[in-house]
């Protein structure tokens, strides 16, 4: 009796590979040959179940995009308002290996995506999820007095362009933006925002 494989299992272990191989490496480290020793597979079976370097790299945007909203949902399950805020604009920026190749394989599908429609798609999806994300953690915090005057929408949007931006700027330059210094600006982003609204309600 011929084994069952399951697919898509297989694509995913071959995906998180690919974002092992990238933490450590960069983009220009993803070779068959190196993705395959990190599964612990042989080529011939990455090359059959994927295909070459580019199909390799966008498995890993679908994988790195799937790990995100896992991220995401957890941390929309945390209680305190401001916590649940600044974990979700986290979850996508480059606070350590992990994410950190997360955002590299995102940053060098940013061109392609212009103009390949298929991965424009994923990449709007991993966007419009994030900011739905935030949209809902701050309408949650509105229920609680925080953000008072704000439209949920529209702040969502500001914050996670803020959190992207900080990300795209500590890929660029990390020592000038480590991980605690990133996740000062978010967290005084957020308290400088409903403190703002705060004191114009007081006046």
């Amino acid at each position: 009796m011929p084994r069952i494989i399951n697919h898509e299992a297989r694509k995913r272990e071959i995906g998180i590979a690919v974002l092992r191989v990238v933490a450590r490496e960069g983009v220009r480290g993803v070779t068959i040959r190196r993705v395959a020793k990190e599964a612990g597979w042989s080529t011939g079976t990455i090359s059959h179940f994927i295909g070459d370097k580019q199909a390799l790299l966008q498995t890993a945007v679908y994988e790195a995009a799937n790990s995100i909203r896992a991220v995401m949902e957890t941390s929309a399950l945390l209680e305190r308002s401001e916590d649940r805020l600044q974990a979700l604009l986290e979850a996508g920026m480059p606070l350590d290996d992990e994410r950190s190749a997360t955002c590299r394989i995102f940053f060098y599908f940013w061109a392609e995506g212009i103009v390949d429609p298929a991965l424009g798609a994923e990449l709007a999806s991993y966007y419009a999820w994030w900011r739905d994300q935030v949209r809902l953690a701050i309408v949650h915090a509105q229920r609680g007095d925080r953000f008072v005057g704000h439209d949920a929408t529209v702040l969502a949007e500001q914050l996670v362009a803020a959190a992207d931006g900080l990300g795209v700027q500590a890929m660029f330059d990390p020592r000038a933006m480590p991980a605690d210094r990133l996740r000062s600006h978010v967290a005084d982003l957020i308290a400088r925002l409903d403190t703002s609204q705060e004191h114009k309600i007081d006046a």
